[in-house]
């Protein structure tokens, strides 16, 4: 559906993989900014969701690192 609907976008359209919530995803471009994010639940290795974001409020997130904290061992 989605590389269907390409002949109607105007501007240029590129899509570059990623992982979104430990699934594979992939982030959808127009014209170098993010127009969504299609992501993929993978369950006992078959498809059990495809999801496709556009809200801009809900994609700030995509491009930006999340740092990890290391936890000190327990009983330190």
């Amino acid at each position: 559906a989605l590389l269907g609907s390409t002949g109607k976008v105007e501007g240029a359209l590129t899509g570059h993989p990623a992982l979104v919530n430990g699934n594979p995803a992939l982030v959808i471009r127009l014209d170098g900014e993010i127009d969504g994010v299609m992501a993929i639940r993978v369950e006992d290795a078959r498809i059990a969701g495809i999801y496709y974001v556009r809200n801009p409020e809900k994609l700030t997130a995509v491009e930006s690192g999340t740092p990890l904290t290391v936890l000190p061992p327990r009983g330190v």
